[in-house]
């Protein structure tokens, strides 16, 4: 944030911090803290403007790179961005009591070796707390983005250390930027932090209008304009989801569940998993479920059955099993075309399992059980009984054929003959799990009630 706009902003803090500190004969401790926070971050936001500009003057007399792209030249990294130890781009950049930025894991290995010293300034620490030098990170995430660098990942140690609600603030704050790079800094962060701990996650339910600001930069209208940004905004969205205490609050905003249905539309192959896989987090919270349906998701998930992707399919359908345990949303999801996607993908053997699943539970439903019919779907089950391995599977088909076999009785006729050539119905009823062998059972009662065959149980 080395903008102009953020450099006068952060001189009006130091000017008002100082204040305080004169007008107060008694200040706090903390006050002083935050002004020194402020004055290492005016510092090296002057740095490193200083260095940006003598990179840039050195890049363009740099010559160009044999061997490499047509006219690229050598790319200077600034050296404030380089951790003093290990030379390096700084990933999680911290400073210490001197006024010194280190690399996290570094600095924490020369303390763990036994050091109590600043390595630059030989200077005996007797607090050796790190605190985060979060203005030069922006300036270094900032510095990759603009020479289309991969960005640096934090730990889950740094994490925790980023963890606060005055950052979370902070960063939900440089959503609502004018400048773009801003805000795909803080998105970033935000994904990367809230990924692995679940106290960050639980911040934003405390802080007042967390999710507007957090989905600021993609609203409706413009959800599809910055694919990068909307990718790490809905997974945000999908690791906050993950905390108890968000579920509610999310499906509640309306801003949440237009967003992640635009994703399911027309969001890359990771916007789309991701944002299935959020439904799916906020449809385990009972009373989401109608609202999630209502709002017309099930449709665009049953959409991405037919997306061809893997790691697609496989969040949308296990959105869809969830949101189907309502009853009132298996109608949505029949009217959606649920079932002709599920079968057509089973018969091609894509996420067997998964689909099996969802068609058992759709399987009370008439309108389902009628097209299932339809559509071939006692010699898809039949095939499936022989061909799996997996008893869950086995299960789930034996119990869509016994209840094929008690509406649409003529479908026996089909079951004898598999029988009579398989006899997997009958293994079914002797090896099967205990569900699987009172449907199997079942069937098979039918069949000899029907005079098809005889078998031996």
């Amino acid at each position: 944030m080395a903008d102009k706009e953020s450099l006068e902003l952060l001189k009006k803090d130091i000017k008002e911090l100082l204040q305080r500190i004169v007008d107060q004969d008694d200040f706090e401790c903390s006050i002083a803290d935050e002004a020194i926070e402020k004055l290492n971050s005016l510092k090296l936001t002057k740095m490193a403007a200083a260095a940006a500009a003598a990179a840039a003057a050195a890049a363009a007399a740099a010559p160009v790179e044999s061997g490499g792209d047509s006219g690229r030249k050598a790319l200077v990294m600034p050296d404030e961005f380089r951790c003093p130890i290990s030379g390096e781009l700084m990933e999680d950049p911290v400073l210490l009591k001197t006024g010194q930025t280190y690399d996290r894991p570094f600095i924490n290995k020369w303390f763990n070796k036994g050091h109590n010293t600043c390595p630059r300034t030989n200077e005996v620490l007797h607090d050796m707390t790190l605190t985060p030098n979060r203005s030069l990170r922006s300036m270094i995430l900032k510095w990759c983005i603009d020479n289309k660098l991969e960005l640096p990942k934090l730990t889950y140690e740094e994490t925790v250390a980023h963890a606060t609600e005055s950052h979370l603030d902070e960063l939900l704050n440089q959503l609502l930027s004018s400048s773009l790079s801003d805000q795909k800094l803080a998105a970033k962060e935000l994904r990367q932090i809230a990924k692995w701990n679940h106290e960050f996650r639980s911040l934003f339910a405390k802080l007042p209008d967390s999710i507007e600001r957090l989905l600021h930069p993609i609203s409706v209208d413009h959800v599809n304009l910055h694919p990068d940004l909307q990718e790490d905004l809905i997974t945000t969205v999908l690791n906050i989801s993950l905390s108890g205490d968000n579920k509610k609050r999310l499906v509640e905003n309306q801003l949440v569940l237009s967003l992640l249905i635009q994703s399911l539309q027309y969001g890359s192959s990771e916007a789309k998993a991701n944002a299935a896989a959020a439904i799916f987090s906020l449809s385990l919270y009972q009373e989401n479920k109608i609202a999630i349906g209502n709002a017309g998701a099930i449709k665009h998930l049953v959409g991405l059955l037919d997306e061809g992707h893997p790691v697609v399919m496989r969040d949308a359908a296990s959105a869809i099993f969830t949101l189907c345990t309502a009853s009132a949303n298996k109608e949505k999801a029949v009217s959606s075309g649920v079932v002709v996607s599920v079968l057509r993908n089973i018969t091609e053997g894509v996420l067997v399992d998964e689909l099996v699943s969802v068609l058992a539970l759709l399987s009370n439903n008439m309108k389902a059980i009628s097209i299932m019919c339809k559509l071939n779907a006692v010699s898809c089950m039949l095939r499936v009984i022989r061909e799996s391995t997996s008893q869950g599977v086995k299960e789930n088909c034996i119990s869509i054929l016994d209840t094929i076999s008690s509406t649409y009785r003529s479908k026996l006729k089909e079951i004898q003959e598999d029988e009579n050539a398989n006899g997997m119905i009958s293994k079914l009823s002797r090896n099967g799990n205990s569900r699987a062998k009172r449907k199997a059972t079942s069937v098979l009662e039918k069949l000899q009630r029907a005079g098809s065959i005889t078998h031996t149980a």
